[in-house]
């Protein structure tokens, strides 16, 4: 999901022109109300002036003839919002029920609405809590517009396990007490450690605070601390990394190893199967534009398609991949789907169900296809998981993903502090979340065993080169 700038620009160009395309081929819901362009030439579609609320995500949004100033409001709380919210670029309006929902478009040549869209009502002003610079808060304060916030908008503590109340009860007592900015920090940071949700995130100042430190990513710690390395720990794992990657890269005919988009896919054979590794969903090429970005990553995908023509089947491994785009990832897909079918959908408190297809590149792909996960698998990376797996020709064969599929919901507060929720639940293709729980592989393998944690991955990747798969864990 791109954070993006707080107004609306002026498009032009091929820009303008994918917009019309998209508002012209988007009419989920209602089929007379289809999908248009905010933007009318330079300026915003007259019939969005005004002030509109989401209480859902808490965003006012303010139109006016030059663009749109989006607020954050929590009740009597209101901040202008400091670059951390996308530009609305699409909208779909029921005057009748002063019903709006706005979309974020993300600009490709491949045009989808990768989101449930924010749906909004409209105000007869703007909330005299946004209509002023928000007030000076003490520590104990802010700290509690974050607990709120949480309150509001977080969606899965049941899922993830946590006891919020429970946890806000323990500590109410230092909260009372909290003297400092850094402190608010340090104490927001131990209670949303056990959600263990990689979309969880706090940043102040030069602090940063993720609460998705995995599972390996713990182990491979414990592996530093008992190796005697004299390297920092980060330097440790960042070797570990490289050595498990080159591992895999030795394991390929040399001949035919190549990398496309700024190394963020590489493929190779392995005798008559193809291997293809998908590093990341992000950072096509550095320097270009988003849409142009895409552009380089569907000429990667089309020189690995040439590439693997003649292998009899494909091994897809996203057992290294953290993540980015989901758009990223449906462009990747479409180059193993068969046919057009229903892989995602998208579902958020108080907005209609985004229903997500992909359609394949040329005629299709039907080989059999073997995906490879790891716990290390997550958020687009999940997606796209989910993704190929509705695809008959693919088996999911590897060890569990991570369970952090959501989308980001970014909040700014106070004395400059920001932090993301999780607030939109992505479905597969049978609408079953797998939020906190992870994606479960069809067939088992573990990847990075404690005895092997270089050597791992590799072997199991010799494995299903072989065609030796253990057997379902539905046998």
């Amino acid at each position: 999901m791109r954070y993006g700038h707080l107004r609306c620009q002026p498009l032009s160009g091929w820009m303008g022109a994918i917009l019309v395309l998209a508002t012209s081929i988007f009419a989920c819901g209602s089929a007379n109300r289809s999908w248009q362009a905010v933007l009318k030439g330079s300026s915003v579609d007259t019939r969005l002036v005004g002030v509109w609320e989401n209480p859902a995500t808490g965003h006012v949004a303010e139109f006016s003839a030059e663009g749109v100033e989006v607020y954050h409001r929590l009740d009597d709380f209101c901040i202008g919002d400091t670059g951390v919210v996308p530009d609305y670029s699409l909208y779909r309006l029921d005057a009748s029920r002063n019903r709006l929902e706005l979309q974020y478009f993300d600009y490709r040549r491949r045009s989808e609405l990768l989101q449930a869209p924010q749906v909004f009502t409209r105000l007869s002003a703007l909330p005299e809590a946004c209509r002023v610079p928000p007030p000076e808060v003490t520590p104990p304060e802010l700290f509690g517009l974050v607990v709120r916030s949480f309150d509001r908008f977080y969606r899965f503590f049941d899922e993830r396990h946590v006891d919020w109340q429970a946890s806000k009860r323990a500590a109410a007592q230092r909260a009372a007490e909290l003297s400092s900015d850094l402190e608010v920090f340090e104490l927001l940071s131990e209670m949303l450690a056990p959600l263990s949700d990689g979309h969880v995130n706090m940043s102040l100042g030069d602090q940063f605070f993720n609460a998705g430190r995995s599972k390996l990513r713990t182990r491979l710690g414990d592996a530093w601390k008992s190796s005697g390395s004299e390297q920092p720990e980060g330097a440790f794992v960042a070797e570990w990394h490289r050595s498990v990657v080159e591992s895999v890269v030795v394991a390929l005919d040399p001949e035919t190893h190549r990398k496309g988009a700024d190394e963020a896919i590489e493929w190779g054979m392995i005798e008559s199967v193809g291997y293809v590794r998908i590093n990341r969903f992000y950072g096509f090429a550095d320097g270009l534009s988003r849409s142009d970005q895409y552009e380089v990553l569907a000429e990667a995908l089309s020189d690995m398609r040439r590439d693997l023509l003649e292998a009899s089947r494909l091994i897809v491994d996203v057992s290294m991949n953290g993540g980015g785009s989901d758009a990223a990832a449906l462009l990747v897909t479409s180059y193993f789907a068969d046919r057009r079918r229903l892989v995602l959908t998208y579902e958020a408190t108080g907005a209609p169900s985004q229903e997500i297809y992909v359609s394949p590149v040329a005629a299709g792909e039907s080989r059999p296809v073997t995906l490879l996960t790891s716990e290390v698998t997550a958020s687009a990376a999940e997606s796209f998981v989910l993704m190929m797996r509705a695809l008959p020709h693919v088996t999911h064969a590897g060890e569990q993903t991570r369970g952090g599929l959501s989308s980001l919901l970014p909040k700014p507060f106070p004395s400059g502090l920001r932090v993301t929720l999780a607030y939109q639940s992505v479905l597969d293709a049978e609408g079953v979340s797998h939020e906190g729980t992870g994606i479960p592989p069809e067939r088992e393998m573990v990847l990075f065993p404690d005895a092997d944690l270089r050597g791992g991955l590799v072997k199991a990747i010799d494995q299903i080169a072989r065609g030796a798969l253990p057997a379902s864990t539905g046998d």
